[in-house]
C-alpha cells in the first residue's frame, strides 16, 4: 500500500511541477489578472462533481469554514500573486525551485507554532535553502531587466506563504473533521472569488475572457486540471494510504521535475550558478521534510 501511496504522491509533485512551468507559457498568452481570474473557475469544473461523485462535502462548522477562507485568501491569491509575478520576471527554473521551499517554512512554522521540538539537521537544512536562495535571487551582474533581485524575491515570498498555509490552517481544518475535498473546495471557491472581485474591479472580467483564443484559454483549463485538481486529489488520496513523513521527501521533488520540465518544454538554459542554487534548494527541501 505504501507504494502505492508513493506512486500517488509522485504523481501530485509532478503535477504541480508541470503547472509551475506552464504557467510561463499561460502568462505570455493572457494578462496576469485573466489567467488567474479564470483558473479556478475551470477547477471547480471538476472539483464539485468529484465532490458529489465521492460522497459530498462536509464543512463542519462556520468557524472552520473561516480558516479555510484565510487559507483560500493566503495560498491561492496572495501566494499565487507573488509566484505569478515572478514567473514574469524570471525564469521558471529560477521561480519554480524558490517557491517550493515551502516544505521548509512549513517545518519552520511547526516549530514556531505548534511548538514542535526543532531536531539539529533542520538548522543543516536551513542553510542549505538559504545559500541556494543566495545563487538563484542574485547573479554575479546584471541587476536589470528580467535579472532583477524583484523577478526572484516574489518566489521565494510565495513559497513561505504556501509553506505556513500547508502546515497550520490546513492541519486545523482536518483535524476538525473537514474532508479534504471539501478544505479544497473551499481554498479554489475562494481563489475564485478574489480574483474575480480583482478582475471586475480592472474591468477585465466576465467576457472579456472571450477575447482570448480557445487554445490559450486552454493553458489556463490545463493548469487548473493539474494544479488545483489532479495535483490536491493524488496528494491527498497517497496521504490517506501512507504517514506524511514518508511521503513529504516526494513532494519536495517539485523542484527537480520543474528544473528537468522548464528544460525541455521551455527550452531554458541554466546557468551553473543557478543550477547550484537548485540543487542547494532541493537538498535543504529534501532533509527537512525526510525529517517530518
Amino acid at each position: 500500500m505504501s507504494n502505492l501511496a508513493i506512486l500517488l504522491a509522485l504523481g501530485a509533485a509532478l503535477s504541480w511541477a508541470l503547472t509551475q512551468v506552464l504557467t510561463k507559457t499561460g502568462l505570455e498568452r493572457m494578462d496576469l489578472i485573466s489567467y488567474a481570474a479564470s483558473r479556478p473557475l475551470f477547477a471547480l469544473i471538476f472539483i464539485i462533481p468529484y465532490g458529489f461523485l465521492t460522497g459530498g462535502f462536509d464543512f463542519v462548522g462556520l468557524a472552520v469554514v473561516g480558516i479555510g477562507v484565510l487559507s483560500g485568501v493566503t495560498d491561492a491569491f496572495f501566494g499565487s500573486l507573488l509566484y505569478f509575478y515572478a514567473i514574469k520576471k524570471s525564469s521558471a527554473h529560477e521561480a519554480a525551485s524558490l517557491s517550493n521551499t515551502a516544505p521548509f517554512w512549513g517545518v519552520v512554522t511547526a516549530i514556531f507554532f505548534l511548538g514542535e521540538e526543532p531536531k539539529p539537521l533542520v538548522f543543516i537544512a536551513a542553510v542549505l535553502v538559504v545559500a541556494g536562495a543566495y545563487f538563484l535571487v542574485t547573479r554575479r551582474s546584471d541587476f536589470s531587466g528580467d535579472h532583477s533581485i524583484w523577478g526572484t524575491l516574489p518566489a521565494l515570498g510565495s513559497g513561505v506563504l504556501w509553506g505556513v498555509v500547508e502546515t497550520v490552517p490546513a492541519k486545523f481544518c482536518l483535524n476538525q473533521g473537514m474532508s479534504p475535498i471539501s478544505y479544497q473546495l473551499i481554498l479554489v471557491s475562494t481563489a475564485a472569488i478574489s480574483w474575480n472581485i480583482v478582475a471586475f474591479a480592472k474591468k477585465e472580467g466576465g467576457l472579456q475572457l472571450l477575447r482570448y483564443p480557445v487554445k490559450d484559454l486552454g493553458i489556463a483549463a490545463l493548469t487548473a486540471f493539474t494544479g488545483f485538481f489532479l495535483g490536491w486529489i493524488l496528494w491527498l488520496t497517497g496521504l490517506e494510504m501512507a504517514p506524511a513523513s514518508l511521503l513529504a521527501p516526494i513532494r519536495g521533488s517539485m523542484t527537480l521535475f520543474a528544473f528537468l520540465l522548464s528544460i525541455v518544454l521551455l527550452r531554458e538554459r541554466p546557468t551553473r550558478r543557478s543550477a547550484v542554487g537548485v540543487i542547494l534548494t532541493f537538498g535543504g527541501v529534501f532533509l527537512v521534510s525526510l525529517l517530518g
